[in-house]
């Protein structure tokens, strides 16, 4: 069975690494598929992104929804 991802495309996420608070858009989202793995997202960062890339896939860890 896999995991259904926590969060969904057009939704704002939030992270904090190293004490900074980084905002970033769902483009789409994928289910994981083996037991011990998480769910992926790709993500599109609003302003400065965490590291060099303006796009990128990441796992849900850490991750809060923006209300």
């Amino acid at each position: 069975m896999a995991i259904e991802p926590k969060y969904r495309p057009g939704q704002l996420v939030e992270i904090t690494i190293a004490g900074s608070r980084y905002v970033a858009l769902v483009k789409s989202s994928s289910r994981a598929t083996h037991h011990g793995k998480p769910a992926m997202l790709q993500v599109e960062w609003t302003g400065e992104p965490p590291r060099n890339y303006q796009v990128e896939y990441i796992t849900e860890q850490g991750l809060k929804l923006v209300k």
